[in-house]
């Protein structure tokens, strides 16, 4: 009976996802997955027990434009040995210079239901709350009205902004389900599936006043991890394979003409202490027709703590875009770097890339 009531709950919450409508959205995109997926779902809060996970990603792209275009990522999340999985997470993001500013924090809950105890398969639920704040700065922009034909820039502007400073809550949730299976060759396999949808409150983020409401973004992703019978180059772990991929919707419906799709497919490896993968990222929007291509690689290394309870993770992702956006907007660039800390003092390799 209890199993049922969780299962119930479940597919309620994934009814509850696929239900509501979506509308065209424009969210920070990522290179680095793993690092970043409490970000793509907070159902990932505190996914393994015992452990604090520390990531910090940094993203730099458009470098042809004037100005800067960057993120910052902060998050944490751990869980204990209860179902109740908890994080926390920062994000900066800077457009133009320091034209269109954005600075959110926040925190997730996560909570995890048993489906096989015999085999470990389990799903989770997670929920994401957020202060957000959006500033602009008006005296950096050109009106019409201040242009004369002769002489360029003269004029001041008629426009006067209601506001330059825009705060709201956000909230996000999702749900995943983990199971293992024989893989090939009789390797052990760890499957995660899950769902998200984000701004489902739709808070009104307007700098005139009006009701512009920050549309919807839905989610799915789904990654296999195959733990081989090889050994790792430290001959203390195994090598493992990892295929995932990524998949956002932005529109009024999921199966809206008009959407825009965002499609990241890939493989990462890690033989402790490398790490390393390659994945195609895909942006079609169908309303305009306009398509984005990259190619994304990915290198780091995986290093053990002295007392095996610590975890350090650098990683570095360079996107190659192979298509004419090149020329005007130039590759992007990635860093992160994470840090595990298990609370057992004993020697687990978490094949988490």
């Amino acid at each position: 009976m209890r199993f049922f009531l969780k299962f119930v709950l479940f597919t309620i919450w994934l009814f509850v996802l696929f239900s509501t409508k979506l509308v065209f959205a424009q969210d920070y995109k990522f290179s680095l997955f793993n690092q970043n997926r409490t970000y793509f779902n907070p159902a990932f809060a505190g996914m393994e027990k015992g452990v604090i996970t520390t990531n910090f990603i940094y993203r730099r792209q458009w470098l042809n434009f004037p100005g800067e275009f960057s993120t910052k990522h902060c998050n944490v999340d751990w869980k204990s040995y209860s179902s109740n999985g908890f994080g926390v997470f920062l994000l900066s993001d800077i457009e133009g210079e320091s034209l269109l500013t954005t600075n959110s924090f926040g925190g997730h809950y996560s909570w995890r239901g048993d489906l096989d105890k015999y085999s470990g398969a389990f799903f989770q639920l997670g929920l994401s709350a957020s202060y957000n704040e959006k500033k602009i700065d008006i005296s950096r922009l050109t009106f019409s009205d201040q242009l004369d034909e002769i002489y360029g820039k003269i004029y001041g502007s008629s426009f006067v902004a209601d506001q330059n400073k825009r705060n709201y809550i956000d909230f996000s949730l999702g749900g995943l389900v983990n199971f293992r299976t024989e893989g090939i060759f009789g390797n052990a396999a760890t499957h995660t599936i899950g769902l998200a949808l984000h701004h489902f409150t739709r808070p009104n983020e307007s700098f005139q006043g009006q009701k512009e409401k920050l549309p919807m973004r839905f989610t799915f992703h789904v990654q296999s991890e195959y733990l081989t019978k090889m050994y790792s180059f430290n001959r203390k772990s195994k090598f493992s394979i990892t295929p995932w991929l990524l998949y956002e919707k932005r529109g009024e419906s999921v199966l809206n003409s008009k959407a825009a799709n965002n499609l990241n497919i890939g493989v990462d490896f890690a033989s402790d202490p490398l790490v390393g993968g390659f994945s195609y990222k895909s942006h079609l929007n169908e309303g305009t027709g306009e398509n984005y291509h990259a190619l994304v690689f990915k290198a780091g290394t995986r290093i053990y703590g002295n007392n095996k309870n610590i975890i350090y993770k650098l990683f570095y992702a360079y996107e190659l875009s192979i298509n004419n956006y090149t020329r005007y907007t130039r590759n992007s660039h990635e860093i992160g770097l994470s840090v595990d800390i298990l609370f057992k003092r004993r020697y687990k390799c978490i094949n988490t890339f």
